[in-house]
């Protein structure tokens, strides 16, 4: 795409234009801007557009602005948000498929496990990293790369009706629901609202994709729905952990895999299930096609396994709500070895944090996992509810979290970090390799 379309597509003027160049990619951080990269500053807690000489003296070859700046190659627009909007609204119109994603935990997952399937196949194209709110959605659309035939797209809600906003902007063909919880019920208000929001994932799309077990929450929607689970059209069936990771097999009809994946996680199996839909909507074998999943690795923070001196760390440290802490739980505590389970707050539960904390301490409580680990003010409730048993410990420091397990003696440890994002739990990882490398 050329500067200079940009200019027609916004309607916008250009502004003390030097060159037409093709554009490499739309950023709204000065701080990483590339080649040929256009810069569109966006209002927060700062005016972006404090930082337009930044990202030109950075990289940036062009720049999108509301106000007449004496520097070279911009564009004057009404409202730099809705021109970046404007922008991925165009892009998406080249993709010929868009899939959306959203869910109370696993979207990301579900998101990498497709985009790794999917891109044997197509060229394809994914929200990077967490960019899935209303400034990530269409950023992620305006940088779609020319010749994309899929767009996978994460889209995350942290109110009533986010995800009906995405959608109009994103208009996607296939919906995928990963789950149900409590996730941010601080600000939803109430569990109704939460299923209201996330099934608007379903608004205008050809094929709905979600767990079987939800489907009777959206059945008056007018979709192709396809289920995954015990019940569903995928079935997923006999999921344990094993040494190498997490086992399960999943089956379409007659066709079935029995598939290893090196993750230690019950729940990835549920996010291959999305996928297996997925590529049943596509026209794609879905069972054949995910046997390239034994080769899929885990991302940060996201299950990830380290080997730090003795010690094995899952690190899911990215996030937590309570139905990914439990689905965790039921998975570690299968490991073999001292198992060591480290948990940071999770947030957005408003009143009902208490509850929701005591719930996953209830499921502590019936594990076999060693050792307990606690940091922060919200899990005050697990350690209330469990604070007579020796194994569980509240820390105001995560430093010392890490020193706590140098001191167990045992030679083969496994160590599960969780945590909300907010939390930083990922630090407890970084203090034990110091204290390893000491």
């Amino acid at each position: 795409m050329k500067f200079s379309e940009i200019a027609k597509i916004l309607n916008g003027e250009l502004l003390n234009f030097k060159e037409d160049f093709e554009v490499s990619e739309f950023t709204i951080d000065s701080r990483k801007v590339k080649e040929n990269s256009v810069f569109i500053p966006l209002k927060g807690n700062r005016d972006g557009h404090q930082f337009i000489d930044d990202a030109l003296r950075n990289g940036a070859k062009g720049y999108i602005s509301e106000k007449i700046l004496d520097l070279p190659n911009g564009i004057l627009v009404k409202d730099s948000y809705e021109g970046l909007i404007d922008i991925g609204k165009y892009k998406r119109r080249q993709a010929e498929t868009v899939i959306g994603i959203t869910g109370s935990s696993g979207k990301t997952s579900t998101k990498e496990l497709l985009n790794f399937v999917l891109k044997h196949h197509f060229n394809t194209y994914a929200t990077i990293g967490n960019l899935n709110n209303e400034i990530g959605v269409p950023l992620t659309l305006a940088n779609i790369p020319e010749n994309t035939e899929i767009v996978i797209l994460e889209k995350g809600a942290g109110k009533k009706d986010d995800i009906q906003y995405l959608m109009d902007i994103s208009k996607p063909d296939i919906g995928v629901l990963t789950s149900l919880a409590e996730a941010h019920i601080e600000r939803f208000g109430s569990f109704e609202n939460i299923v209201i929001t996330k099934g608007q994932i379903f608004n205008g799309v050809k094929y709905g994709i979600l767990p079987s077990n939800l489907i009777h929450y959206y059945k008056n929607k007018e979709v192709n729905f396809i289920t995954y689970g015990e019940d569903g059209l995928i079935n997923i069936s006999d999921i344990k952990i094993v040494k190498e990771g997490t086992e399960g097999v999943i089956s379409y009809k007659s066709d079935r895999i029995k598939l290893k994946i090196p993750i230690y996680n019950i729940g990835v199996f549920k996010n291959i299930g999305a996928v297996a839909s997925v590529l049943y909507t596509l026209d794609l074998d879905p069972i054949k096609n995910i046997e390239v999943l034994k080769d899929y690795k885990g991302f940060e923070g996201r299950g990830d396994i380290k080997h730090i001196g003795r010690y094995l760390i899952i690190d899911e440290s990215y996030n937590a709500n309570p139905l990914s802490v439990k689905n965790s739980i039921y998975s570690f505590e299968n490991l073999d070895g001292i198992k060591v389970y480290i948990l940071g707050d999770m947030l957005e539960l408003g009143e009902y944090s208490r509850e929701l904390h005591i719930e996953v301490a209830k499921v502590f409580e019936n594990s076999s996992i060693d050792y307990i680990l606690l940091y922060g003010n919200e899990v005050k409730h697990i350690y209330n509810h469990l604070k007579d048993k020796k194994n569980v410990i509240l820390f105001e420091d995560k430093r010392k979290i890490a020193e706590f397990i140098k001191d167990i003696t045992d030679s083969e440890i496994k160590i599960l970090v969780k945590g909300s994002r907010g939390m930083k739990m990922e630090e407890v990882i970084e203090y034990l390799k110091q204290l390893q490398e000491a």
